[in-house]
């Protein structure tokens, strides 16, 4: 019968955590440390324990702080549930971060499964997302004075004859066709903190979210040719924002050499928000999605903005007294 506890009492004393600290200095240890340190985990978790709460009754449930951080770990390390079920039994670093002891059962992959899909069917990845938000604008770090707006293509796990996935959709970029989800960020154009995300089928247009990622009283607002649209240049000069949406060019009307050199400019600019696209999919190898649904696919992009907002906080060593 297999068993999910720790049960190891020598790893488990001062002596040993000692040691551990002293000489087992890996950049993967001294990260989870790092991050450790850095958040305010009771903040990040009491938003999202009143729904949970409500919504896993009758069964015991394990810490939320715990799956929270389960989370961060398979985002991080790109782990399956049940391969992060192992790692979490067997690597020293990962218990530590876990806050385990001798004797603590560990979650297993249905239990890490299950609580996703509460994640997802409640929107907690958003309230999560937000709640670290909120801290990071109590430190400055969210200036809201300008903001840069993007989105990015990811698959679908599975092709469109299987039809496993009834929430995936079509779009064309560069006269390629593609067969899943986009996701949407806001960044402050100051930090490069992801201050807002959306997610939503393949098919729906980048401009029809601009509302949804830009915080409205922003003094300007900076995105690719996918944004263009006169009547949001002038709704947002009424507002007294600047619109730095790059021009777009048409057959009977190409770009001005002032067009040209005014895009050139903007385009230095708007570039930075390309760089969490690029973290996700170098670093943490989320390059296609893994789930089959909106909603779980939503969870995981939030997960990943999450950790990208985490590293740039770490980065701009900002942490609180």
């Amino acid at each position: 019968m297999r068993s999910n506890k720790i049960d190891n009492l020598d790893l488990f004393t001062q002596t040993a955590n000692s040691s551990f600290s002293k000489h087992i200095k890996t950049q993967s240890k001294r990260a989870l440390e790092i991050i450790n340190k850095s958040i305010n985990w009771n903040k990040l978790i009491t938003p999202l324990e009143s729904v949970i709460n409500r919504s896993d009754r009758g069964r015991k449930p394990f810490p939320l702080k715990l799956i929270v951080k389960c989370f961060i770990l398979q985002t991080i390390y790109g782990l399956s549930d049940p391969r992060l079920e192992e790692e979490i039994a067997d690597r020293r670093s990962f218990q530590l971060f876990l806050d385990l002891v001798s004797g603590d059962s560990i979650p297993d992959e249905t239990t890490i499964c299950r609580y996703r899909e509460l994640f997802s069917q409640y929107g907690l990845d958003r309230k999560l997302f937000k709640a670290f938000n909120k801290e990071l604008k109590g430190y400055g770090l969210i200036l809201e004075k300008g903001t840069l707006i993007d989105a990015t293509i990811k698959q679908a796990r599975t092709n469109p004859s299987n039809k496993r996935d009834a929430d995936a959709n079509f779009t064309v970029k560069r006269n390629k066709t593609y067969y899943g989800y986009k996701g949407h960020i806001g960044m402050d154009s100051d930090s490069k903190i992801i201050h807002t995300t959306e997610f939503t089928a393949a098919n729906v247009h980048d401009s029809d979210m601009f509302d949804h990622i830009t915080i409205g009283k922003e003094k300007y607002i900076i995105g690719d040719k996918g944004y263009a649209n006169k009547k949001r240049k002038t709704h947002l000069r009424g507002q007294g924002i600047y619109c730095g949406i790059l021009d777009k060019g048409y057959r009977n009307r190409p770009l001005s050499n002032k067009q040209k050199n005014r895009n050139k400019k903007l385009s230095a600019i708007r570039n930075a928000v390309e760089r969490p696209f690029a973290y996700a999919k170098h670093v943490l190898n989320y390059n296609r999605c893994s789930y089959y649904t909106l909603n779980r696919n939503r969870f995981q992009f939030n997960m990943v903005a999450l950790i990208y907002n985490i590293r740039r906080y770490i980065t701009l060593n900002c942490n609180p007294a």
